[in-house]
C-alpha cells in the first residue's frame, strides 16, 4: 500500500527543514523563467499576432522552460537523498550539449504522446466548432443551417470530456520526468514506458496528492504564497515518486513474476 498523501506531506517538509530559503529560491528561478517566456511572448505577438505568441511560447517551453523544469526536479530528488547542491544544479540540462540533447529527447517523446492525444480528443469538437462557424459556409458557398445555433453546446461539453480524457492519459506519465532525472544510464523512452506501467498502481494516489493543494493553489493566486507552496508541491511529488517507485519495485519482488518489468536505480 502506497503511503498517503498526509504522510508524503509530512515527508517532504522534513526533507525541506533547515532547506526552505534554497528551495524557495529554486522554485523562484522557473517561475521568474516561466513570466519571461510570457513575456517575450506577449512581445513578439505585438508584431507576429496570435499565432507568433502561440508557437514562440510552445517552443518556449519545450527547449527552455522544460529542461529547466527537470533540473529543478532533480534538485529536489537529491534534497530527498540529503545532498545539499547548489543552486546551479537545476541548470544540469544545459551543463553540456549531450545532457541537453538527453533531455530535450525525453521532453519530445512525452510532448508527442500528450500533443497527439490532445489532438485526437479535441478533433470531434474542432469539427463541430467548424460547423457551427458562419465561415465555413461562406467558404464552401452552401446557406447557413439555422440547426448549428444548438451546436455551442455540444462543442462545450466534447471539450470537456476531452479535457478529463487528456488528464486521465497525463497521469500515465507523471512518473516519467522522476524516472528520468533518477538514472543517468535510462532511455529516455523507457523512462516513459515504466511510467505507464507504474502509474496504473499510482496514478489516483497522485492525482489525490495534487488534490490536496487545492487550496495552496488557490492562495498562491496572490502570489505571495508561491514561494512556499511551489517548493513545498515539488518536494511532495519527488517523496510520492519515491514511495511509488519503491513499493511497485516491492510488489514485483513478493509475487517473484519476472515478466513483470523492474525498474532499478541504486537511490530509490
Amino acid at each position: 500500500m502506497l503511503a498517503p498523501s498526509p504522510v508524503v506531506k509530512k515527508t517532504a517538509k522534513t526533507a525541506l527543514s533547515g532547506h526552505w530559503l534554497q528551495a524557495s529560491a529554486v522554485s523562484c528561478v522557473l517561475i521568474f523563467a516561466f513570466f519571461i517566456g510570457e513575456l517575450s511572448a506577449s512581445l513578439i505577438s505585438i508584431v507576429a499576432g496570435k499565432v507568433g505568441f502561440i508557437i514562440f511560447f510552445i517552443a518556449f517551453l519545450i527547449f527552455a522552460l522544460s529542461p529547466l523544469a527537470l533540473g529543478v526536479l532533480y534538485w529536489f530528488r537529491r534534497l530527498l537523498w540529503g545532498q545539499n547542491d547548489e543552486t546551479v544544479t537545476i541548470f544540469r540540462y544545459f551543463s553540456s550539449l549531450s545532457e541537453y540533447k538527453r533531455a530535450l529527447h525525453f521532453i519530445l517523446i512525452l510532448t508527442c504522446k500528450l500533443g497527439g492525444a490532445a489532438v485526437i480528443l479535441l478533433l470531434p469538437s474542432f469539427i463541430v466548432w467548424m460547423l457551427s462557424s458562419e465561415r465555413f459556409y461562406v467558404w464552401f458557398d452552401i446557406p447557413f443551417p439555422v440547426w448549428t445555433s444548438s451546436l455551442g453546446t455540444l462543442n462545450s461539453f466534447l471539450i470537456i470530456i476531452a479535457v478529463f480524457a487528456l488528464l486521465f492519459i497525463a497521469l500515465k506519465y507523471y512518473l516519467a520526468p522522476f524516472l528520468f532525472i533518477s538514472d543517468d544510464d535510462i532511455h529516455p523512452a523507457e523512462a516513459v514506458n515504466m511510467s505507464t506501467v507504474i502509474s496504473k498502481r499510482t496514478g489516483a494516489d497522485f492525482f489525490g496528492l495534487v488534490l490536496s493543494f487545492i487550496g495552496w493553489i488557490i492562495l498562491s493566486l496572490f502570489i505571495a504564497p508561491l514561494i512556499f507552496t511551489v517548493p513545498y508541491f515539488w518536494a511532495s511529488c519527488a517523496v510520492h515518486c519515491r514511495f511509488a517507485v519503491t513499493a511497485y519495485n516491492r510488489d514485483v519482488e513478493r509475487f517473484n513474476n519476472n515478466n513483470t518489468p523492474h525498474y532499478t536505480v541504486d537511490e530509490v
